[in-house]
């Protein structure tokens, strides 16, 4: 790993030291900027666009503490909410391309998003320079306990005994919790009314108190009301069960194979980033993603660990973008 990363960073040996057989410290990795300078020369900022406390600003942390003896220098979590997650995004647009400023993106962001907003204020495949896909978000599907129904299969045998009779809750239109519980009742054949709220708590909130009776939220959001009995957990979205919910069946033991609504969260920069600074920076986060004590903190957070190269996540957002644009037109939530 040490030596992956000093070929990669160019980083003298001298300024390495083992720390609990993986972590890296530096004072400066000289690795060439636009104007031929090393990089970094200065804290280096990593915008996040949800409020402090989500999944997204906690990996972004965790990410941050980890990279610091790295690179050498601080790294600080700016959280710039809004727009679900337009006026952060948007002010990565317009940073200078130089390395000191990152983006912790998402499937929201950079794939929903654009085709959920009239606003246009940017374009995630033209603005924007791939860094890493970091990790999948595992998703729930969670009923009210109001419900009688204690699997997946009996709640749409509710629902579809009484069509248009019960309600799903979403952070907004166009979220995805919006799109997410759209592609559910469609490949289920539910009919349900969409109730929009301000934000995942107040979700939750509602789901408890039997003011809506579905919810898809993340499984972080949503394990504190499944523990205290508040929510019931139908199934999870992802290809093996979450290690936080164990005995809750994945979407296709449930019944629903091929729904597949896992979010990524990623890092990228403003375009035109030096590719030097980009591919130094994904050598460092997949090496940091190797790590066994990393992938135990994403496993207590419902996430799991991507990796892959700067051109992969390019791929990924390309085809996510295509595929959430064809979900948006389904629902009826596209703009353009």
């Amino acid at each position: 790993m040490l030596v992956a990363l000093t070929a990669v960073l160019g980083v003298a040996p001298q300024w390495l030291r083992a720390q609990q057989g993986a972590a890296i410290r530096a004072r400066g990795v000289p690795v060439a900027g636009a104007g031929g300078e090393s990089w970094p020369q200065r804290p280096i900022r990593i915008v996040v666009p949800q409020a402090a406390g989500g999944t997204a600003d906690l990996l972004a942390r965790v990410l941050a503490e980890r990279l610091e003896p790295i690179l050498g220098v601080a790294l600080v979590v700016d959280n710039r909410v809004g727009a679900n997650g337009l006026i952060g995004t948007e002010a990565v647009k317009h940073a200078a391309p130089d390395g000191h400023t990152l983006l912790l993106a998402s499937t929201a962001t950079h794939a929903m998003a654009p085709h959920v907003t009239s606003s246009g204020v940017f374009d995630p495949l033209r603005d924007f320079a791939p860094v890493i896909n970091v990790a999948w978000q595992t998703k729930v599907a969670l009923s009210s306990t109001a419900v009688p129904a204690t699997t997946l299969a009996e709640f749409v045998a509710h629902v579809r005994e009484r069509p248009g009779k019960l309600n799903y809750a979403s952070t907004g239109v166009g979220s995805s919790s919006h799109l997410d519980a759209e592609l559910l009742a469609a490949a289920t054949g539910m009919r349900l009314v969409h109730i929009p709220y301000r934000g995942s708590g107040q979700t939750v909130a509602a789901l408890t108190t039997n003011e809506v009776q579905l919810l898809l939220a993340s499984v972080t959001a949503a394990q504190g009301a499944i523990g205290a009995g508040r929510a019931r957990a139908l199934a999870v979205f992802s290809q093996r069960r979450s290690p936080l919910l164990p005995g809750v069946p994945t979407i296709a033991e449930a019944g629903v194979p091929g729904l597949d609504l896992r979010t990524w969260l990623g890092i990228v920069a403003p375009a035109d980033t030096p590719a030097t600074i980009v591919g130094a920076l994904n050598a460092t986060i997949a090496n940091l993603l190797r790590d066994t004590g990393l992938r135990q903190w994403l496993d207590s957070q419902g996430l799991e660990p991507i990796g892959g190269t700067p051109a992969a996540f390019d791929a990924a957002i390309r085809a996510d973008v295509a595929r959430w644009g064809e979900a948006a037109r389904k629902v009826g939530a596209a703009t353009r």
